[in-house]
């Protein structure tokens, strides 16, 4: 799927806290909705012949083993879905991927460096497993229709 990128990557919030007591959490979730593009005084414009815009969001909460501390927030961007016209519901696992992952390592840069200055010792995320598996279940789901 195609798409061109309307908004930079938008870190609506980010937050981190220590835990008082360890505890793992992996709660990385994708949303995607549609939205109207707007001309310079705020009025609606008609729906691109190019395709639809949507803004994708990914709301997380992770405390990484051992569950020193919780990192939380939003990230967020508006893209342009080129040559689709549906209402974001019938996209593919696939096409979630493709759409989230530069929102999601956002979120393993920003753990990265804030556990760099905080704990004296960067913390590497990786999500891209949980991708795969949506994909694998993706694609089982397909050959079973």
């Amino acid at each position: 799927m195609d798409f061109k990128k309307m908004t930079p990557i938008i870190v609506r919030n980010f937050h981190y806290d220590i835990n008082e007591e360890p505890k793992v959490k992996s709660e990385v979730n994708v949303s995607i909705r549609q939205v109207v593009q707007n001309d310079d005084q705020g009025n609606e414009m008609p729906e691109s012949k190019e395709g639809r815009y949507f803004e994708i969001g990914v709301p997380f909460e992770v405390a990484p083993a051992p569950g020193m501390f919780t990192v939380s927030g939003l990230i967020t961007q508006v893209v342009q879905l080129m040559g689709y016209f549906g209402e974001g519901k019938d996209l593919s696992s696939a096409d979630y991927q493709l759409l989230s992952r530069p929102l999601v390592e956002e979120i393993e840069t920003l753990t990265y460096e804030v556990t760099q200055i905080t704990l004296d010792q960067p913390v590497n995320l990786n999500f891209k497993s949980n991708f795969d598996e949506l994909l694998k279940n993706d694609d089982q789901s397909k050959d079973e229709d």
